[in-house]
């Protein structure tokens, strides 16, 4: 497990790796699977992404880097996680606070100088079991009585994650799967008990949330990379779903760290 990002050291690490920034960090990583076969992916806070072990990372124009580079060994799981992880895409970016949240708590640890080679092993099987749970399910795993297979789930959570500063429709959504608009509104409120445009919306908050626990990211761009059309509507929106306004939320988050 590193600290700081580098274009080596964990090359000879069989597996993945799962990179978080932290800050204003910026990450870039490249590399190929072959002939023919390129992938570069940008990394920034609050996303994180999932590359294999053998590329190469580096800092976009960043003299005091910050952020966890952690090496995921799937020989450490057992075998249905196995199966799952190796189903993980090996070139994809995500925003997942949980991970995120292990990010924070492994920080407060290296800054009190509690974490040793076994605790850090400790939260990387973790962080392997739940990337391989969440993100390595297989096609067609359906939930009991369920008309939205849990893969379908998670192709619509990804969807919106990606796009969270655009303009997402019910209808773009409803494509993914793919059914009719109306059809999929009922099945996706049976499925998660939301209707699938407070979902969205639950969603940009909680990404916003999620920003302003960044200090580095000023507050006039948490609303329009969180995906509200004004300042105003984004201030209103974050203060009926979580209580309190943007600027406030930070500020407690801010106390509480401190």
């Amino acid at each position: 497990m590193n600290i700081a990002f580098t274009d080596g050291g964990l090359k000879a690490v069989q597996g993945l790796r799962l990179v978080i920034p932290t800050g204003s960090t910026v990450a870039q990583t490249a590399g190929g699977d072959g002939p023919g076969m390129s992938h570069s992916i940008v990394i920034n806070a609050p996303f994180v992404a999932v590359i294999p072990a053998g590329a190469q990372l580096v800092t976009v124009a960043d003299t005091d880097p910050n952020g966890w580079v952690i090496a995921l060994r799937p020989g450490v799981l057992g075998l249905v996680s196995q199966v799952a992880f190796d189903a993980v895409p090996k070139w994809s970016r995500f925003w997942d606070p949980f991970l995120r949240e292990a990010a924070d708590t492994l920080a407060a640890l290296h800054h009190a100088d509690l974490i040793d080679a076994t605790c850090a092993d400790a939260f990387a099987d973790v962080i392997s079991v739940h990337i391989a749970l969440r993100y390595g399910h297989c096609a067609g795993a359906a939930e009991p009585d369920m008309p939205l297979t849990r893969l379908m789930l998670i192709r619509i959570e990804a969807f919106v994650h990606e796009n969270i500063a655009e303009t997402i429709s019910v209808e773009q959504l409803a494509m993914l799967v793919p059914m009719s608009t109306s059809h999929f509104a009922r099945v996706f409120k049976a499925a998660t008990g939301t209707p699938p445009h407070l979902y969205v919306t639950l969603e940009r908050v909680k990404f916003a949330m999620s920003m302003l626990c960044e200090d580095a990211i000023p507050l006039v761009d948490v609303g329009a990379r969180a995906g509200f059309r004004t300042q105003q509507h984004f201030t209103e929106v974050f203060h009926r779903y979580s209580g309190v306004t943007p600027r406030a939320f930070r500020l407690a988050h801010r106390n509480a760290g401190g």
